[in-house]
């Protein structure tokens, strides 16, 4: 079962490579998910006795979503999600647009996307996005992009996703720079690779993003049904076409 997998990459190859991610979490690695901001299958009290730390816990948006009042009016509230999930602290938190737990979790929209939660679906843009983030304090986040899978035939949602995803991550990236809110902690912003299975589309939403000031990307439309083949070949075309330096981020469904 596979929440997410962070990973460098060689240059001019789609190979990972070992490497460290903001100095604490080896890479290659496998994200730790949580739901609701508890590891799964695993008390809090005993997550640091079984897995070796630190790790890279995974909060999808549609659960951070939830849990903003709560976090802005606990205690600790300076502490952003730590202060509510004290489990957290030691720990990298990585804010994922996916929720690995669901087959789909993110939909497409006239304006901005819409995100599964447990109360239902949330519209998720980048003021969304922006405002979770001055109360989660989260280390790393992914930009809001359209989920594309490999098996979508149209045109024109395929370049919606690419043309949407470069708009909010920019938006994102201008925020980050200027609001006093945003600037007064250290986080990193992963940018959307989409693209569907179109070679072209992919190269270019990846020269986009790495033209930006982003830590890393997240690579979308994988991991719904299509087969390895077609995986394989984006992932090649995707890992050679992005900044050997810079982490990438896979986030997959359960079971694939």
């Amino acid at each position: 079962e596979v929440g997410g997998d962070a990973r460098t990459a060689a240059a001019g190859t789609a190979a990972p490579r070992a490497g460290e991610l903001l100095g604490g979490v080896r890479t290659p690695a496998f994200t730790v998910l949580t739901s609701r901001g508890l590891p799964l299958h695993l008390r809090p009290e005993v997550w640091d006795k079984v897995l070796e730390g630190p790790h890279l816990t995974q909060l999808p948006i549609g659960d951070v979503l939830l849990r903003q009042e709560s976090v802005a009016q606990c205690p600790k509230a300076s502490e952003g999600c730590r202060g509510f999930w004290p489990h957290l602290t030691g720990h990298l938190t990585y804010c994922s647009f996916r929720n690995p737990r669901l087959g789909t979790s993110v939909h497409g929209g006239d304006a901005v996307c819409a995100v599964e939660t447990t109360g239902g679906r949330r519209k998720v843009g980048p003021k969304e996005l922006l405002e979770v983030q001055k109360v989660m304090r989260m280390d790393i986040v992914a930009a809001p992009a359209e989920e594309v899978p490999l098996d979508t035939s149209g045109a024109r949602r395929m370049n919606r996703a690419v043309s949407r995803a470069g708009d909010w991550l920019k938006e994102l990236l201008d925020a980050k720079a200027q609001d006093e809110d945003l600037t007064s902690f250290d986080w990193h912003i992963l940018a959307g690779i989409q693209g569907c299975a179109d070679v072209k589309l992919r190269q270019k939403a990846c020269a986009v993003a790495a033209a930006l000031p982003v830590s890393g990307f997240w690579v979308g439309g994988l991991g719904y049904e299509e087969d390895a083949r077609g995986r394989a070949k984006i992932l090649e075309a995707v890992g050679v076409a992005l900044p050997a330096e810079r982490p990438r981020f896979l986030p997959l469904n359960v079971g694939t």
